[in-house]
């Protein structure tokens, strides 16, 4: 009876939801999900806020993997659909082989290059499936978008990434997709665009990670089009020839919205995907982690910041300066921040979230006063019961901002984008499930109980139902001051394209409607950035003397941005206003113009308000970069200081910024300067971008090296890189003086053992830097000499002491390394450094020692001398490694196993024939069972081969935890943790938390291995929607008699299932009573195995196994 009534019960919505008119484009019909209930049903688990309701406005076939949306003025939905993750849009995690390629990729004709160099044979698969623009169309007006087209497709190139941005303004549609910036028209009225206009090309250079695309679209105060892009990066050239180019991080552009005058607005962001405005035109963003522990940022988008993330920080282990050097930390967040952060970027407003996505501003129409000057921050976290919509607010604070209100607004829901309809209702887009598309989607519409709200949206939807073109100017004007910033802002435009200059002027000066002066300001900054009209601005030179500083702020930042020379003497002035907001402005301003005079009222600045408000020290550095600019394009020396020992720390600090803004080589005055701090923003700037002719001061620099890590590492890859004799002399005198730390001198160890190597990836912060190897004949001279002050040294500069000496084959050091491999006392890694030198330096000398070494009783020990012998005695190796194999520890019997597979012997092949025959019976430890089999793989012998396929027959049908078993026993716990918390393609600690160090996605594992076998914990990894973690597993119920209910599985028994209901309500349902039920899925990605090898796996069981206590670690500054 229960199937029964659940298929008449889903026949029932099947029936209603076909009556949907869908339109597909008969060339591209990619796989979507029928119709269903689930999009209903899933609003019984949503955390809703009091007096609202939520309904749903779309759902598949009409909607699938929803990205972004936006509305155009008659309520239609555009919505940006992806369906080629994985299948065209790469990520570097699942191509590490390529990841050199990517690092070195200066334009999209090298990605192209390098994907085809890889993967020839791919071309037809990763240009198969498309992403495209849906419009959708609510054509009865019962709030159902029951008329589904696709409005734009044949977005599949193989450089193609991911459609993520859309915008409709005046009929034109506005999308981003890499590598372009489109503009769509529709003049037919067909719900298809049939005219197509690339208006920019060159952005996504590189891979990086999927999901860091172009992408936040936005109409921006001043009327022009704002969009980012993530840290895929960009390489473009415009209309006047300039080249836009930095290919290693993300960005905020803007242009007008015929393509034109492209700018970069800031940068140094890693994905910032939305973009939203405030009343007063200031810019924000939400930007994303880098899964190392490191927190998501609210983040105020300055003109000209640098947020300070480069992409190569991704490939570091420990993310490089980013976490080293605390940048995605708030402004002194506390002291090690205060004393390590640099200068040259702008600190976040505040750490919140895991996963920003889709944002919005709120525009003051349809919720409750509370959320007037809120944001709605969509948080992505990869499954529905720990994602949702945050709502908060900034409050001033200097020049800058702080965090005020922060609260889950609306929960348990997969949200990517967020936005307000014209009818005041905010809609959300649910991607469902997962990382990568189910090819599910729904679009969700809140909407108030209070019918006053409702009423109010309802009034804006009809204001926009009659075109402002169609409007009067005064009508127009007196739309200025309405409630609804769209309203405003739409009148705005509309007057300054009819050149309303007098009327504008009139409201600026002498409206008493805050609001309104403030739009009309921005109407004739549309107006005077046309050349033959700047004078509009010359009637706002009063306004200087406006009582209310947010009208004055304004005027200083649109005469800047116009380039309005004749308002210099105003914006000096504007410097000494008591609101940090006009000076902010003002020192932008003074950039722009190029105000040399201002120069000491800035460096003043610096001082006096700069030191504590990190954006108003920001714009001081852009006031004073604009003034070093005017210098440079005149060709005079850059001087924006009279003496670089004048002035005060703060103010040569601003000078260093601005020189490294302008990558003048007269900041190597400052490695000289008498306060730490200025010497490291010197030594970071030097470094970091690479100012050629300053390397050499750095390199040879002479001064305290103690005070500070991110000082020593540049200095010490100075010289490496330079890689001169005289550098690698600096370096020895560096390693050899014990008057430096141990960490300093380890480094430039690290340097000289690499020197010859020519590696081509950046030490200190991970950027594809070429250095050609080098013989360098002179380092084995210059490093002999100091080996006896090496081996006198630590056990740590000890052993590198000694790997280098045998790296350089002085045969002399024989004698020293045999008391080390004899000597008890020291530490099992230095001698087994010692028997490693000796077998590349003594021939004949090493091996009565390595033979003894086989016998001792250290593993380690053993293990080394074993693989020395088997190399230089193959024909020998046979019995000593099956006596491994028979009596060894764990490691020993693996590390054997593979030496048997170097060995091309007849006994070797029979001693793996055996063992792969006490794996089929079931008698070989399972630790050893994918040793084993790499071993025989790696003979290709077909006997051996044969064997494994029986092996793995056996399994092949079983659950995935049987076809991973050999990874159950046998890990390196080691290198499970390593690849826990440093792996960039398993990225583990993403989501997941261990004794306070990771992400807060996921379930804490601090404990798993107390709580859990190894069967389980592998199953978790392989399989990760088996078993959903407690307090993670969602479940929709429906009852007998139809009724939803949904909530996170409490309690489970025979007779009865306990939920947590999204509100906290706990509810009590009898098994007899459940009609059907469907479980929610692992945020986990499914083919998180995929990504790494099964050795990597093992090594991960291993790990996890460990962690059986959590321990007390306090969390810090995190906004949840």
């Amino acid at each position: 009876m229960r199937s029964i009534v659940h298929c008449l019960f889903l026949t029932a919505i099947v029936l209603c939801c076909s009556t949907l008119a869908y339109s597909s484009d008969p060339e591209y019909q990619p796989k979507i999900e029928p119709s269903s209930n689930e999009g209903k049903q899933a609003i019984e688990s949503f955390r809703i806020p009091e007096g609202m309701q939520v309904e749903l406005a779309a759902a598949e076939p009409n909607v699938a993997n929803p990205v972004a949306f936006a509305f155009d003025e008659q309520g239609r939905i555009y919505v940006c659909e992806t369906f080629r993750q994985k299948q065209g849009v790469e990520d570097n995690r699942g191509h590490m082989y390529w990841l050199e390629d990517d690092l070195q990729a200066q334009t999209v004709a090298d990605r192209r290059q390098y994907m085809l160099k890889h993967h020839p044979e791919m071309l037809s698969a990763w240009t198969a499936q498309h992403d495209r623009i849906r419009l959708l169309e609510d054509e009865n007006k019962d709030g159902t978008y029951e008329t589904a087209y696709v409005y734009a497709d044949g977005f599949n190139d193989l450089v193609t990434g991911t459609g993520a941005g859309i915008l409709e303004f005046d009929g034109d549609v506005y999308y981003t997709c890499i590598p372009r910036l489109w503009k769509f028209e529709d003049t037919n009225g067909d719900g298809r665009a049939d005219e197509r206009e690339i208006l920019q090309d060159g952005f996504g250079v590189r891979f990086a990670f999927r999901g860091h695309d172009m992408h936040g679209l936005t109409l921006g105060p001043d009327g022009r089009i704002y969009f980012s892009i993530g840290d895929r990066g960009y390489n473009l050239i415009i209309e006047d020839g300039r080249v836009l180019k930095r290919p290693d991080t993300g960005a905020v552009f803007r242009c007008e919205r015929d393509g034109s005058n492209l700018e970069e607005f800031a940068y140094g962001l890693r994905n910032p995907q939305e973009l939203a405005f405030d009343d007063d035109g200031n810019l924000f963003t939400g930007d994303n982690n880098s899964d190392s522990g490191d927190k998501a940022r609210w983040v105020y988008v300055a003109e000209g910041s640098d947020s300070g993330w480069r992409m190569y920080y991704q490939y570091l282990s420990d993310r490089g300066p980013w976490n080293r050097e605390r940048i995605w930390y708030p402004f002194q967040a506390d002291e090690e921040t205060t004393a390590v952060q640099p200068a040259y970027t702008l600190p976040p407003i505040a750490n919140l979230g895991d996963g920003p996505s889709g944002l919005v501003s709120y525009y003051g129409v349809g919720l409750p006063d509370r959320y007037q000057g809120h944001f709605f921050l969509a948080d992505f976290r990869g499954q529905a019961s720990n994602s949702g919509i945050r709502s908060f607010a900034n409050k001033p604070k200097g020049a800058g901002f702080e965090l005020v209100d922060s609260h889950e607004y609306l929960w348990n829901t997969l949200v990517t984008d967020v936005d307000f309809g014209y009818d005041g209702r905010l809609y959300f887009s649910d991607w469902v499930n997962g990382w990568d598309g189910i090819q599910k989607g729904r679009i969700y519409r809140q909407q108030p109980e209070e019918d006053s709200l409702k009423q109010s949206g309802n009034e804006v939807a009809q204001i926009f139902q009659q075109a402002f073109a169609d409007r009067s100017v005064e009508e127009l004007i007196s739309m200025l001051s309405h409630a609804d910033r769209r309203v405003r802002q739409r009148a705005q435009i509309e007057l300054a394209s009819r050149n309303a200059q007098q009327e504008l002027v009139e409201v600026a000066i002498h409206s008493n409607e805050s609001r309104a002066r403030q739009h009309a300001i921005w109407g004739l900054w549309e107006i005077a950035r046309q050349p033959e009209k700047k004078s509009a601005l010359a009637k706002l030179m009063p306004l200087f003397q406006d009582p209310d500083a947010n009208i004055v702020a304004q005027v200083c930042r649109v005469v800047g941005d116009c380039r309005y020379q004749k308002a210099s003497q105003e914006i000096r002035g504007a410097l000494k206003h008591e609101n940090p907001r006009v000076v902010y402005y003002a020192a932008i301003a003074c950039g722009k113009l190029g105000i040399a005079s201002a120069k000491d009222e800035l460096l003043s600045l610096a001082t006096t308000r700069g030191k504590e408000d990190p954006v108003l020290r920001h714009a001081l550095v852009m006031g004073l970069t604009g003034i070093g600019a005017a210098q440079q394009s005149t060709e005079q020396t850059v001087e924006l200081l009279d003496d670089p020992k004048a002035g005060t720390r703060d103010s040569r600090l601003a000078v260093v910024v601005a020189l490294r803004r302008l990558r003048d080589s007269a900041i190597s005055q400052f490695l000289n300067d008498a306060e730490p701090k200025v010497v490291i923003e010197s030594a970071r700037a030097i470094h970091d971008e690479l100012i050629e002719f300053a390397m050499p001061a750095l390199a040879s620099y002479q001064g305290n090296l103690t005070f500070s890590e991110a000082l020593t590492r540049r200095v010490v890859n100075a010289n490496y890189l330079l890689g001169q004799q005289e550098n690698a002399e600096t370096l020895v005198q560096i390693a050899t003086n014990d008057r430096l730390s141990e960490t300093v001198r380890q480094q430039a160890m690290t340097a000289l053992l690499n020197w010859s190597s020519g590696s081509n990836i950046d030490a200190v912060i991970g950027k594809y830097r070429p250095r050609t190897g080098q013989s360098a004949p002179y380092l084995k001279e210059i490093v002999s000499g100091s080996l006896p002050d090496l081996f006198r040294a630590s056990e740590k500069l000890q052993k590198q002491a000694v790997e280098l000496a045998a790296l350089l084959e002085i045969s002399d050091i024989a004698p020293q390394m045999m008391e080390y491999v004899d000597d008890e006392k020291a530490s099992v890694d230095l001698r087994v450094s010692a028997l490693l030198a000796l077998d590349q330096i003594a021939t004949k000398k090493a091996d009565p020692i390595v033979k003894r070494m086989i016998s001792s009783e250290l593993p380690e020990l053993r293990k080394t001398a074993r693989k020395i012998f088997a190399a230089r005695h193959p024909a020998e190796a046979g019995p000593v490694l099956q006596a491994a194999i028979d009596e060894g520890t764990l490691a020993e019997q693996q590390d054997a196993i593979h030496q048997l597979a170097r060995l091309d012997a007849k006994m070797t092949q029979q001693i793996l024939a055996d063992l792969l025959q006490k794996m089929l019976a079931d008698q070989l430890p399972l630790g050893l069972h994918l040793d084993v089999i790499q071993a025989a793989e790696a003979t290709q012998d077909q006997q051996l081969t044969g064997l494994v396929k029986s092996y793995n027959e056996k399994f092949e049908a079983g659950n995935p935890v049987e076809k991973f078993r050999v990874c159950l026993e046998g890990g390196n716990k080691t290198l499970g943790e390593e690849l826990f918390f440093g792996n960039a393609a398993a990225s583990c600690r993403r989501c997941h938390l261990v004794n306070g160090q990771g992400g807060g996605v996921g379930p804490d594992l601090s404990e798993i291995g107390k709580k859990n076998e190894a069967h389980y914990l592998l199953e978790s990894i392989v399989d990760p929607n088996a078993k959903i973690a407690k307090g993670f597993e969602t479940v929709i119920l429906v009852t007998i008699e139809g009724k939803i209910v949904s909530g996170i599985i409490k309690e489970e028994t025979d007779d009865f299932i306990t939920l947590v209901k999204p509100m906290g309500e706990i509810v009590q349902i009898a098994q007899d009573d459940i009609e059907d039920q469907a479980p929610g899925k692992s945020g986990m990605p499914a083919d998180i195995a995929n990504q790494m090898t099964k050795a990597q796996i093992r090594d991960l069981v291993a790990y996890l196994k460990t962690l059986t206590e959590k321990k007390n670690v306090e969390a810090h500054g995190i906004e949840e």
